[in-house]
């Protein structure tokens, strides 16, 4: 999956000082975007002290999720995993600096890798669903931080990071205990990279914001040696690209318009794509558990920060009615069947 942009973040981080604590467990079922069935109550999250800030799921269904402070004062990471009864429970967190921060996650059957920044430069910490514990792996020199991962198979993933020359592709396969020689796509230093998903070893699609503030997509069919600007006029008019979700050479995606967000779908790996739906929603994330079953949450009324959450099924929104949930939806992840999502303290579980 992948974080939005700085100033994003910096809104969640405010938002989280004036959040209530909750906690949400929840079950869907397809509707149409003007009907509102699905209920969502919440109850407060286990800790409260930090905010939570990223999730992430599994293939077999184990989700966890954590969040770091920028304020010296401790905790300064909390975390939690949800099990197979359906509990959340505490999990130990790698400890955080004031720099810390979480970017982005990945997952594969029994693992996650969990990226970012801190002081000294590119985060990486692996989680282990089997035991529930982490460990600090030593991330890329010469960066200043992760900025999306995208993992295809046990253990074995691929990031962008971001070096002084420019985003910098590399790839692990133990993860994160060693990795592969950077590689650069070749878009100007100044380009940021907003999503990335490889769907296998060889094949990856990538999206950046360029100086112009318009997407341009990158494609690789050689685990990452070199890469092909795709040129669908589309997207250039797009202020950014998130969330892409791929299986082999099709994708959904989430895309900024003046008009608004919508989800976006691309059958041929980027060289053109087509409305999905129309959104009501801002500060978005998409996950899925197959492109034809998703969750996709944010918030609506920037002003009063309403948290907003909805299923996708089959190009069908149906929105959430949220009670008892305080924040905006911070992050969404899928496994390959349960979802989740969290506000900055609040858990839910669904089946979309």
């Amino acid at each position: 999956m992948i974080r939005v942009p700085a100033h994003v973040r910096s809104l969640v981080r405010t938002l989280a000082v004036c959040s209530v604590a909750s906690v949400v467990l929840a079950s869907c079922a397809p509707a149409t975007t003007a009907k509102v069935i699905t209920r969502v109550t919440g109850l407060p999250a286990i800790s409260i002290s930090v905010p939570l800030s990223i999730v992430a799921c599994t293939t077999n269904n184990s989700c966890v999720t954590l969040g770091t402070s920028d304020l010296d004062v401790n905790p300064t990471s909390v975390g939690e995993y949800r099990s197979a009864n359906g509990h959340w429970t505490v999990l130990t967190v790698p400890s955080a600096d004031t720099s810390t921060y979480v970017q982005a996650a990945s997952c594969w059957s029994n693992g996650c890798l969990f990226v970012g920044s801190q002081s000294n430069g590119d985060l990486v910490w692996r989680y282990d669903a089997t035991s529930h514990s982490f460990t600090t792996e030593v991330g890329p020199t010469g960066a200043s931080g992760i900025e999306v991962v995208s993992c295809y198979s046990s253990m074995t993933c691929a990031v962008f990071d971001d070096a002084k020359s420019g985003p910098r592709f590399l790839t692990t396969d133990d993860a994160g205990a060693t990795w592969s020689t950077p590689v650069s796509v070749g878009v100007p230093s100044q380009d940021t990279v907003t999503s990335l998903s490889c769907p296998s070893a060889l094949d990856c699609i990538a999206s950046f914001l360029n100086a112009s503030n318009g997407i341009e997509v990158y494609v690789t069919s050689d685990g990452g040696a070199t890469w092909k600007l795709r040129t669908d006029v589309s997207t250039v008019t797009w202020s950014t690209l998130t969330s892409l979700n791929c299986v082999g050479k099709k994708c959904l995606g989430l895309a900024d318009l003046h008009t608004g967000w919508r989800i976006e779908r691309t059958d041929n790996f980027g060289r053109s794509w087509k409305k999905v739906a129309s959104l009501p929603s801002s500060i978005l994330d998409l996950a899925c558990t197959s492109l034809q079953h998703c969750v996709v949450g944010g918030l609506t009324n920037s002003l009063a920060s309403t948290p907003w959450l909805a299923t996708v099924i089959s190009g069908t929104v149906t929105t959430a009615k949220l009670t008892y949930v305080p924040s905006p939806i911070a992050d969404v992840a899928c496994g390959s069947k349960v979802c989740a999502a969290i506000g900055v303290t609040t858990v839910m579980t669904l089946r979309p």
